[in-house]
Formats: structure tokens, C-alpha cells, sequence
């Protein structure tokens, strides 16, 4: 099982001279893009949490796959709503589609056979945009981390949530000094949120958080973690 904190054996593109990654296609033409977000997760975790997370996911399956890793995409597709909140910057779906396209054309034209699209931020046209991306020869896959059944690790159940209990818990297990645990609270019930495009995202005004953070642990966020990389690793070597 590989440690998900240090991928020390993970494969970084933008690390690589131009002719080491010419080599590396060569000897695996595909490549893992982590899309991220700008976006406000309550006042317990940090605007870049998505980013966060998602990069070090790829890297761990990396080190797990032997796929190349490029630069993290750290800008995503955020609700109005969210936007009203201090450091939230978003694309416009339509930017972000093309943005991936183009992406994707500069690597085919380079011989890459496939290029794997993950991401930790499950808001509906954010994750239509990625899976609208069209190339002529590549395979083009789109990974949501929040598509996967987690069930199972969760006390609060796996009901839709936006830095809750499983977010949280991936944070305290990665980066517990960026987890402003003091602020913990949590949102239930109907009060306070809204459903936009098939995931729930706070009222404005409100502290910006759906869900039950209280209920995570770092053991919890190691157990998510580990099956996460398992899970999306099993998928790409199929």
C-alpha cells in the first residue's frame, strides 16, 4: 500500500526534461491530470483543499501504476452561490471544457494513448465539462472521487455533503495543520443548504458547510484514502 502523504516514487511531468519525457511516453503513454478547485469549504478547511487533495492522489497512483503525473489544474467550476464567498474563484464550465480539450490535443499530437482526468470536487457541471472532453485517437477518462461508493468508511452515511465528514476526515489524514479544528461545526437538516445541479451547496450567509465534520477522524481519512487509491489504480490497470 503506498503512503499516500510522500509519493516519493510518483512521477512528475513537470519535473522531467523534455527528451526524459519523451521517454517516458514511450514506455507508457498515459497521463494522470488532477483538476482542482479555488473553492471555500467552510471556516474549519482551506480554499485549496480539492487541490490538495486530488494531487495527492494522483501521485499516489502513480507510485502505485507507474502513470505519469501532469500539473495540477488548480481552478474548477464553482455555484453561483459559493462564489459569494472570499478566495472562491471559478471558470465557467464552458472555459474549463475547452481548457481540458486544448490540454488533451497538446499530449495526443505527442503519441499519448490516454489521459485519465481526476477530481475531488463532485459539482455537476465542473464534472460535465470533464467528461465532455473529445480527442480523436486518445481514451480519455474522467474520474470523480465523490462517484465512488464510501459508504462504508463514513459514520454520517454518504449522503451528499460539501466539507463534511469525509472531506474533513481526507484533510486531517493529509494535512492535519491545515484543519482548523477549533471551527469545526456542523450543518444538518433542510436549513442552510440548497441543491445546485445535483449537489448541495450552503445558503448564503451561512458558514459554508454541509454536512457533519465533527464526525471525522484521521483514521477515517487514512482508511478513504487508501481504498480511493486502490479503487482508481485496479480501474487504470484493467
Amino acid at each position: 500500500m503506498p503512503q499516500i502523504k510522500n509519493a516519493p516514487l510518483a512521477a512528475r511531468l513537470d519535473r522531467l526534461t523534455w527528451p526524459e519525457a519523451a521517454a517516458w511516453f514511450r514506455r507508457d503513454p498515459r497521463l494522470l491530470l488532477p483538476i482542482g478547485t479555488c473553492l471555500q469549504h467552510g471556516p474549519h478547511l482551506p480554499l485549496g483543499g480539492d487541490t490538495f487533495v486530488v494531487e495527492r492522489l494522483a501521485e499516489a497512483v502513480s507510485e502505485k501504476t507507474g502513470i505519469l503525473v501532469a500539473p495540477t489544474l488548480s481552478y474548477g467550476v464553482s455555484s453561483d452561490i459559493e462564489q459569494s464567498y472570499a478566495g472562491t474563484a471559478s471558470l465557467e464550465r464552458k472555459t474549463l471544457h475547452r481548457v481540458l480539450n486544448e490540454l488533451v490535443d497538446s499530449w495526443e499530437r505527442q503519441g499519448l494513448e490516454e489521459i485519465i482526468l481526476i477530481t475531488a470536487h463532485g459539482y455537476g457541471p465542473h464534472i460535465q465539462a470533464m467528461a465532455a472532453v473529445v480527442a480523436d485517437f486518445v481514451r480519455v477518462r474522467a474520474v470523480d472521487i465523490h462517484a465512488i461508493d464510501l459508504a462504508a468508511f463514513l459514520r454520517g452515511g454518504h449522503g451528499a455533503e460539501h466539507a463534511g465528514e469525509m472531506d474533513t476526515a481526507i484533510m486531517l489524514h493529509l494535512a492535519p495543520e491545515l484543519v482548523r479544528k477549533d471551527l469545526v461545526a456542523d450543518e444538518i437538516g433542510s436549513d442552510g443548504r440548497q441543491a445546485v445541479k445535483d449537489e448541495p451547496v450552503p445558503s448564503r450567509g451561512s458558514p459554508g458547510v454541509v454536512g457533519r465534520p465533527s464526525l471525522a477522524t484521521r483514521e477515517t481519512g487514512r482508511r478513504i484514502c487508501d481504498y480511493l487509491v486502490d479503487y482508481i489504480s485496479r480501474r487504470l490497470d484493467a
